[in-house]
């Protein structure tokens, strides 16, 4: 575990009183997290990312704004988390340009065919066999992982002040654009994996289908809300740096 800053304020009976109290629950936000990582990252290593963001947190808390320690601490341990996962390159940059090529040729074909278009379709738009798109969005599974918990932070952003207003409400307007875009069952993977907190093989048994399968559906449909989600400009220089 190498990169994090310090914190910056000298250890206090406070502090210490905060972390201790609150470890289970940095704990259980790493778990949740790394359930979802592929077999090489180390729990561990999550699990002491999420320790780094409590004590940062209860380093910065300020009681005097009225917010609960607790909403503080999450918001400090996820980024902690998230972090980390970006250090240990989980999602080469060259997967997000490859996840980016897929949703944009499903949104072309939406747009062309008036409905979401199925995989042989999406495959001869991007010049590939059928497998071999398969196999693609198998490789593109742990897009979601860093990805939608980066855009969950951006739904915490201060409201405060009119930019963060109108940035959330630009957000929310993006995510509701994309999640009407996908195939039922692809918005059906989404909710049973992120709402019902199901693996892959536990929704292969609901739908019917392989656990390999329920892995491609789930990478399409993120493949195709990144195209909502992600700004132009971010877009255009993780590109340029996969370069």
């Amino acid at each position: 575990m190498t990169g994090y800053g310090k914190t910056t304020r000298p250890r206090d009976p406070q502090r210490d009183k905060l972390v201790s109290e609150h470890y289970d629950m940095a704990r259980r936000i790493a778990l949740r997290v790394a359930r979802r990582l592929p077999e090489w990252i180390q729990k561990d290593d999550v699990i002491a990312s999420a320790l780094v963001g409590l004590t940062e947190a209860a380093d910065r808390y300020d009681t005097t704004r009225g917010e609960p320690f607790v909403a503080f601490a999450e918001r400090r341990i996820r980024g902690a988390v998230l972090d980390e996962l970006r250090r240990g390159d989980i999602m080469p940059r060259r997967v997000r340009v490859e996840a980016r090529k897929v949703g944009e040729a499903v949104r072309s074909l939406e747009n062309s065919l008036g409905r979401p278009p199925e995989d042989e379709e999406v495959a001869a738009k991007l010049g590939v066999a059928i497998e071999e798109y398969r196999d693609r969005l198998e490789g593109l599974t742990h897009v979601a992982v860093v990805e939608l918990a980066e855009r969950h932070e951006e739904l915490m952003i201060d409201e405060n002040t009119p930019a963060g207003i109108a940035e959330k409400r630009q957000l929310i307007a993006r995510m509701r654009v994309g999640l009407g875009k996908l195939k039922e069952r692809d918005a059906q993977v989404l909710s049973l994996y992120y709402l019902e907190d199901l693996s892959y093989l536990e929704i292969g048994h609901v739908l019917g289908v392989t656990e390999s399968r329920v892995c491609q559906l789930h990478s399409r449909a993120i493949a195709r809300l990144r195209v909502e989600l992600v700004p132009p400009e971010e877009e255009d220089n993780e590109q340029a740096e996969a370069v």
